[in-house]
């Protein structure tokens, strides 16, 4: 059963969304329906849906002001954010102490692996601060309060800083065969890396199958990343503490 809209408001304290066209053949309400209704977001309890669901809220409606995610691009949504979510239950199913996103963006994949993680610390470096404010106010907005954007570029980033975490992803980042040495540099110790990749790139890279994990029709690079710096002349990076 969907969670509609008046359940959510009165969850998140949001006002009733507006009817967005989003494109010539995907309009907002189908594009809700199909991010809540479909694949992975039906193994989420009551409240990781309502979570779920406040972030497509948000960026439906966060986007109509200040472009964070393409409008083009609104066919594509469900999947990306299904595939988000999928990456999150299986760190959900994993454990660990936290989990680093490189080049965040709009929250994917980071914001929906906090929506399914809510008491793991997620850390999102994303480099736009238009992009960061977005994710700053849709993580208070869900409550997410381990939920820690970071306006920075990775390699800044490393220079001075270190993450302590059990899992790192990055998503449109950057090439895949970058991605592992830009993750190691930010680490303090190791991480398992998990890239979502598309079929298509598993067969031009030639990527082996050890290092390929497949969950329904989403796929993943896995690879064990050692850190590449040391620690003594960085900080490490710490998630916001609650307030009790």
């Amino acid at each position: 059963m969907r969670l509609v809209a008046p359940v959510l408001g009165q969850y998140f304290g949001l006002p009733p969304p507006p009817r967005i066209a989003c494109s010539a053949t995907l309009d907002s309400d189908s594009i809700r329906e199909r991010c809540l209704d479909d694949g992975p977001a039906k193994e989420l309890d009551a409240r990781a849906r309502l979570r779920v669901e406040g972030y497509v809220e948000q960026l439906l409606r966060y986007n109509e002001h200040t472009n964070v995610y393409s409008k083009t691009a609104y066919t594509h949504l469900p999947f990306h954010v299904h595939d988000s979510i999928t990456l999150g239950l299986m760190i959900a199913e994993a454990s660990g102490s936290g989990v680093l996103d490189l080049g965040s963006g709009s929250g994917l994949p980071s914001l929906l692996i906090a929506c399914v993680n809510p008491e793991m610390p997620v850390f999102a470096i994303e480099s736009k601060s238009r992009k960061t404010r977005f994710l700053e106010k849709t993580a208070a907005r869900l409550e997410l309060p381990h939920y820690l954007p970071l306006t920075t570029n990775v390699h800044e980033f490393a220079r001075s800083y270190y993450c302590d975490v059990d899992f790192v992803t990055a998503k449109a980042f950057k090439p895949l065969p970058e991605v592992p040495p830009i993750a190691a540099m930010c680490l303090g110790e190791r991480a398992l890396l998990q890239v979502p990749v598309s079929e298509a790139q598993v067969g031009d890279l030639d990527i082996s199958d050890d290092e390929l994990h497949r969950r329904g029709r989403f796929i993943y690079f896995r690879r064990q990343v050692t850190a590449s710096r040391g620690t003594s002349k960085r900080k490490a990076m710490l998630a916001p503490q609650c307030e009790a």
